[in-house]
């Protein structure tokens, strides 16, 4: 059965309109909206305010700051932690800003920023994630003459680079030579040690113009040690010499021997010597501790020489306990202090020791 042509033709004109005028209400509708984009483009723009959500603790994310922080959501903080974000800034004291200023942009490479008026000379610089803040006034520099003093340390992504720039740019400089990278510090038992050979771990020492210390180091390596961040089954195998099911039994002796030690004096020492057998031969191992020791600033070994060690351990019978106390009663108040070596122009130089007098209570 054949089509009236008339309705075919009717049909195909119908058809036809309909996809024009489809065509002409898209063609005017996209229009409207270009020329209402334009108008609402030139119109000034109301920013309303935001309201900041109410912090919440332990919640502070690195999308909320805007850069990798350091906190550890699963980790207690205590205080006003659950208000504190992170650092700003810090000030120093400088005797004259102009030649700090050359110091910190010339030579260190930052950046100065805005600083409102205050009612005191000063200058504010960028480190990339904190801020320096520099004050016109008395200069507090660290006195002594080492390296175990206050600083500010900057990362380098090329220790080489550094200290190539160092050197062109006549920078008197110190290297760290003690500092441990993660690999000894899972291996050493003890602290300290002054260390010859590489690390890894590179650390440059000099002072600003008022006698400021700043570091430059790839110091990255540290970081991710200390969060816990390394790659691989090595971040799980540091511990502290400790193993977990001693840690308690180990703080409830050292509880004990500090009660213990406040009521003893040097008459119970003396009574508990006087029964005490002298051992006949100085025990190696516990000698050998005792010696390492000495590297650690501060520690209460420094000074003492190889003979008093053996001889504290002679006379209290290889114990450590008792041999760390006969050294103490020794030096009475007085406090020994060895810094750290370190290179400064190429040779290796040991800072001098100092005493000081510990305050009796």
């Amino acid at each position: 059965m054949s089509s009236d042509p008339t309705k075919v033709i009717a049909l195909s004109s119908l058809a036809s309109f309909a996809a024009g005028a489809l065509s002409i209400w898209t063609i005017v509708n996209w229009r409207q909206r270009c020329e209402k984009s334009k108008i609402t483009d030139c119109e000034p723009t109301i920013v309303q305010p935001v309201r900041r959500p109410t912090p919440q603790p332990h919640q502070h994310s690195d999308e909320e700051s805007g850069e990798q922080l350091h906190w550890n959501p699963f980790q207690e903080r205590r205080g006003i932690g659950d208000l504190v974000i992170k650092a700003n800034h810090i000030a120093l004291i400088v005797s004259d800003v102009g030649r700090s200023l050359h110091f910190y942009v010339d030579i260190l490479g930052l950046q100065q920023i805005r600083r409102p008026n205050f009612d005191r000379h000063g200058a504010w610089l960028t480190m990339g994630n904190l801020e320096l803040h520099l004050i016109k006034g008395i200069p507090v520099p660290p006195p002594e003459d080492n390296l175990i003093v206050g600083h500010i340390a900057l990362e380098t992504t090329d220790v080489k680079l550094t200290l190539q720039k160092l050197i062109e740019m006549k920078v008197e400089f110190r290297q760290n030579i003690s500092v441990p990278d993660p690999k000894t510090s899972r291996e050493n038992r003890f602290e300290g040690g002054a260390s010859k050979g590489p690390t890894g771990v590179v650390q440059y020492f000099f002072t600003d113009p008022d006698g400021y210390y700043i570091e430059l180091c790839n110091c990255d390596i540290l970081t991710d040690f200390c969060l816990n961040k390394e790659r691989g089954s090595e971040a799980l195998q540091y511990c502290e010499g400790v193993k977990k099911y001693h840690a308690l039994t180990v703080a409830q002796t050292a509880m004990r021997w500090r009660r213990k030690a406040r009521r003893q004096r040097d008459e119970d020492l003396d009574l508990i010597l006087e029964y005490l057998p002298r051992a006949t031969e100085v025990h190696k191992e516990r000698y050998e501790n005792l010696c390492k020791r000495r590297f650690t600033y501060g520690d209460i070994m420094q000074g003492f020489s190889d003979e008093e060690i053996q001889e504290a351990l002679l006379r209290g019978h290889n114990a450590v306990r008792l041999a760390i106390r006969l050294l103490t009663r020794q030096r009475g108040t007085d406090r020994y202090f060895q810094p750290p070596s370190f290179y400064e122009k190429g040779e290796l130089t040991k800072p001098k020791a100092f005493h000081m007098v510990k305050n009796k209570k």
